[in-house]
């Protein structure tokens, strides 16, 4: 179990600086640590936040003496980002020996709880969570990423087409996520306080936010991919991988 407390620290900010007619403006977009092994670091984002990362990009996460900053290049290993080649996710190799160097204090969440079954099985009774920096909020005086609750409003609904031609299976929540939100984990952090904190189950990954769905009626559902693909992207060989790699 993982308590809110510590989940923030899972999540890093994308803020990649672009010009719009003449003046600077950013994207943001959120991502969070994966290892699948003590050797490999993962940023798991999704793909059209990474589509738009670049050089100047810069990366906020959780330290011991506050809010680190980094430019993305500065952290991230030499291979390039691995991009799914049907879904929303992208995976983003940090350099281990750098990370390590940086006094972080972050949670780095296993594989291990990234159940494929669980998620295939998706229960509208699980309350998900999901972190991230709507609207570029959550860095000020301290790193204070914000986070939602909903309820699964979907189980999992096969070859769905969402917005950047990905055709894929998804899931949708109950509220609508935001701007910047792209690229969180919503995860069930395996309990709920009703007056007491009462443990239901393990923590588990349930999915990467995608974006919003919404219509001429102004009803909005949150739109999220599976966690399984992650599972696609950072657990097979490199060599198979070339084909759907975008070189940064």
């Amino acid at each position: 179990m993982i308590k809110r407390d510590d989940a923030f620290k899972s999540v890093v900010k994308f803020e990649t600086p672009i010009i719009v007619d003449g003046e600077i403006k950013y994207n943001i977009g959120t991502g969070f640590f994966v290892s699948p092994t003590p050797q490999k670091l993962y940023l798991i984002t999704a793909s059209h936040v990474a589509k738009n990362l670049s050089e100047a990009t810069l990366v906020y996460f959780s330290g011991k003496n506050g809010t680190i900053k980094q430019l993305l290049k500065d952290i991230k290993h030499n291979n390039p980002i691995i991009n799914h080649q049907n879904a929303d996710v992208s995976a983003i190799e940090i350099n281990i020996a750098v990370f390590n160097s940086l006094n972080a204090d972050c949670f780095i969440y296993p594989t291990s709880i990234i159940d494929k079954p669980k998620i295939a099985n998706l229960s509208r009774d699980s309350e998900l969570t999901s972190i991230g920096f709507p609207n570029g909020l959550g860095i000020s005086l301290k790193f204070e990423p914000l986070t939602f609750r909903s309820y699964a409003a979907s189980n999992i609904i096969k070859n769905v087409s969402i917005d950047g031609g990905y055709v894929s299976d998804v899931f949708f929540l109950e509220n609508a996520g935001c701007g910047g939100y792209s690229g969180c984990p919503v995860i069930d952090l395996g309990y709920r306080v009703d007056g007491l904190m009462t443990q239901t189950s393990n923590t588990f990954i349930y999915g990467i936010m995608h974006g919003t769905m919404s219509d001429a009626t102004g009803g909005k559902m949150a739109v999220v991919t599976p966690a399984y693909y992650i599972l696609d992207i950072i657990s097979v060989s490199y060599t198979h991988l070339r084909a759907h790699e975008t070189r940064r």
